[in-house]
């Protein structure tokens, strides 16, 4: 109870996250039948995934020769250095290297993503983006509830690249619309925010439309439910599966999905 007033508390401060305040409230409300285990999940995820060095190669035809990090030492000494002095304990990088040569080999110049925390595939993203001065990455961020992160946010990314770089810090079912407003056809986007079937639902279709033809949707921790994979057999394209989590990064495990889309 006492975390209930608390997140309603941080809510009434924060007046442009109350729309997604009442979903949660009726998602809470709501009783959802799922007819899956998480266990069935991970097994369609593992019969599939192939490695960040494999992906790489299918995506570019290249072999990935080095790490984003030893490719950027000062940027990601810095990074770390800004992460260790950050207050707030915040989500792990997820396959930055795969983002980063996604993004190299499209030539990106406009990007949309959602979910930022401390930054990192903002950072990966962007590495890339600065070398095309016209170039753009739009993010869309809701802080963590109850944890007052939103100074925070971001935080990893150094200053010579927020040029290139704008934080819209909403919810995805404000935020997107707005993205898409300043950049109605992308190269390339990155899901990392609402996990749920509901998130992915909503989110997915509207990213898909804007891509460009030969541009690529990549989503995070797609081993959270079947949303992913749906959302594949619906638009009738065969992704690409990585396994993710890795000691250099983070000790996280999971899968991220990749989708390009096709000509017409």
């Amino acid at each position: 109870m006492t975390n209930y007033f608390q997140g309603f508390f941080w809510f009434l401060s924060r007046p442009r996250l109350y729309p997604q305040f009442t979903r949660l409230v009726l998602r809470k409300l709501s009783i959802h039948h799922q007819s899956f285990q998480r266990s069935e999940v991970e097994r369609w995820c593992e019969e599939r995934a192939i490695t960040r060095s494999e992906a790489v190669a299918k995506i570019t035809g290249k072999p990935m020769h080095q790490l984003l990090r030893d490719l950027y030492p000062v940027e990601f000494a810095e990074a770390e250095r800004k992460k260790e002095q950050c207050p707030v304990q915040m989500g792990g990088p997820t396959e930055i290297d795969v983002l980063y040569w996604v993004a190299e080999h499209l030539q990106a110049t406009r990007v949309i993503e959602t979910g930022v925390a401390y930054g990192w595939s903002s950072l990966a993203i962007l590495l890339s983006l600065q070398k095309r001065p016209s170039s753009k990455l739009i993010s869309t961020d809701m802080p963590y509830i109850n944890r007052n992160n939103d100074r925070y946010v971001g935080c990893v990314v150094n200053e010579s690249l927020r040029k290139y770089w704008q934080i819209i810090p909403m919810a995805d079912r404000e935020g997107l619309p707005r993205a898409m407003k300043q950049l109605p056809q992308i190269d390339m986007c990155h899901y990392d925010s609402d996990k749920s079937v509901e998130g992915r639902c909503f989110a997915y279709p509207l990213l898909w439309n804007a891509l460009r033809e030969g541009g690529w949707l990549i989503s995070d921790d797609i081993n959270d439910n079947f949303g992913f994979r749906d959302f594949c057999e619906k638009i009738k394209q065969k992704p690409l599966i990585v396994r993710s989590g890795n000691v250099l990064y983070s000790k996280r495990e999971g899968y991220i999905g990749l989708v390009r889309k096709p000509p017409a």
